[in-house]
């Protein structure tokens, strides 16, 4: 957690915290360096929270710009917390367009962290919706994060993985808001080819009066 408050551009304004402790609580000596670093770097102002990873009680939807999980996923299953989850709660509290700053084992207990983000998905079914790593083939699915880039890196003796993940700028629309959305999208997009048109003509326009006008001189 410390290593966050290094990582975090300066432009980020508050640093919430949470815990892959099973207790949802911050070591002493994770606050201690993590006060640390905020006071040598003249940073983010740290908002202490008590909650766990997995479940970010104290966050609000769509409310947060970046998400940071840096070497968190095998210390949570060591916890008894659960990995996955934290990357729904992730995708949970960020804007539409945030990113999902990471750096993780590329392989806990047989899983690949990378797929795993990448084949997140908000799922729509009736009325209800929720994060969901896969659904039934009848169920209407929407990537979260709709740009991912990555590259292996080696920390120890674990491979690695770190990367940043930017959630889908409609990952929390309905089916009838998305197709407003495109009908929107598609009616402002010939609206912008009839401005072009009608701009070419007055300038075709244009070049025939003044042919006109200096045969005429």
């Amino acid at each position: 957690m410390q290593n966050a408050v290094t990582f975090i551009p300066k432009t980020i304004r508050t640093l919430i915290t949470s815990s892959a402790e099973s207790d949802g609580k911050l070591t002493v000596t994770a606050r201690r360096q993590l006060k640390q670093q905020a006071d040598r770097r003249k940073a983010a102002t740290i908002q202490y929270e008590d909650q766990r990873a997995d479940d970010l009680t104290e966050v609000a939807d769509e409310s947060v710009d970046i998400v940071i999980s840096l070497q968190a996923a095998e210390r949570m299953r060591d916890n008894g917390l659960d990995w996955k989850k934290s990357v729904q709660e992730a995708a949970r509290v960020l804007k539409p367009g945030g990113r999902l700053l990471f750096a993780e084992a590329t392989n806990i207990d047989g899983v690949n962290y990378l797929d795993y983000v990448q084949n997140l998905y908000t799922m729509r079914v009736g009325e209800d919706d929720e994060l969901a790593p896969e659904s039934d083939e009848d169920d209407v699915r929407y990537p979260v994060f709709d740009e991912i880039g990555s590259d292996d890196v080696d920390l120890v003796i674990v491979p690695h993985v770190a990367g940043v993940a930017i959630k889908a700028m409609d990952a929390g629309l309905t089916p009838a808001e998305r197709a407003a959305k495109a009908a929107q999208e598609e009616k402002d997009r010939l609206a912008d080819l009839s401005i072009a048109a009608f701009e070419r003509g007055n300038k075709k326009r244009r070049k025939k009066k003044k042919k006109k006008t200096d045969e005429e001189a």
